[in-house]
Order: C-alpha cells, then sequence, then structure tokens
C-alpha cells in the first residue's frame, strides 16, 4: 500500500483538525533519514506497519501520515480516525446518542483532553464497522469548513 504523507498546514486550516493535530504533534521526531520507506512524511514512524496496513485496507484512499501517524483524512479534509502504535485507534464520534453509546457499550473510552474523540483497541473491535461509524458520523456532524 502506497503510504501518502497528509499536509498538517492544509489540516490545520480546517478547524475540527487543530486539537487532534496539536495532540498528534507532541512528541513527534523528525527521521534522521528525512523521507524514506519507515517515514513517509518525514517524521518517525509511530504506527505499525501491519496496524497502519489493516486500517489502511478498510479506507485506502483517505490514509496519511501525519507526524509519523496512520490518520484517515475524508475529502471535506477532516480527520476522522487516528492509528497510534501497534493497535490503539482514535474515532472521531461527535458529542451526543452516537457518541454515548460508543463509549457506554464499554468497547470505547473517551480520549484524555480531545472531546468528541474515543479510542478503541483496533484488535478487539470490528474495524472496519468503527472506522466506517466514524467516517459517516464525521462527514454528516462536523461542517465541512468547521
Amino acid at each position: 500500500m502506497a503510504e501518502r504523507p497528509g499536509d498538517p498546514e492544509a489540516l490545520g486550516r480546517v478547524a475540527a483538525n487543530r486539537a487532534v493535530l496539536t495532540a498528534m504533534a507532541e512528541g513527534a521526531e523528525r527521521s534522521s533519514d528525512g523521507v524514506g520507506p519507515w517515514s513517509p512524511d518525514g517524521w518517525v514512524m509511530r504506527t505499525h506497519p501491519d496496524f497502519s496496513e489493516v486500517v489502511g485496507m478498510v479506507a485506502p484512499d483517505d490514509l496519511r501520515i501525519v507526524h509519523g501517524i496512520t490518520t484517515l483524512v475524508d475529502a471535506a479534509v477532516r480527520i476522522y480516525a487516528v492509528a497510534w502504535g501497534t493497535g490503539y485507534l482514535w474515532l472521531r464520534v461527535p458529542s451526543g446518542p452516537a457518541f454515548d453509546d460508543a463509549v457506554g457499550g464499554g468497547t470505547a473510552t473517551e480520549v484524555d483532553g480531545l472531546p468528541g474523540w474515543v479510542v478503541v483497541d483496533g484488535w478487539r473491535v470490528d474495524l472496519a464497522t468503527w472506522i466506517r461509524a466514524s467516517a459517516v458520523l464525521t462527514r454528516d456532524m462536523i461542517p465541512a469548513d468547521a
């Protein structure tokens, strides 16, 4: 799978992305090798390649690497999923009944300091269902110019 670098500056022009971009930038390290197979965006990768591949299979056209993290970005340039480490997936689930259901179900927990986002263990949930739901909720509940 070809991993495409994302543009943090362009993503930051969408107000709804700013908080998650700030969280993603924390601890990011520039790659000493520059851009390469292990650092498609010039940052040290913080998503395991196997997990990145699995996430990318669900939404290949939306996959971007931002600050060394596998990120899913919709056509309106809204980040809706962020894959960390070997299996943690942050998903945008805007506040409301869907968020309450996600958190109340016990599978997801709120991401500290990031309202409207939950984290799931990507190996213990139906990853495709969660990613698609987050994409739909983001599309339907977050204004494209927010």
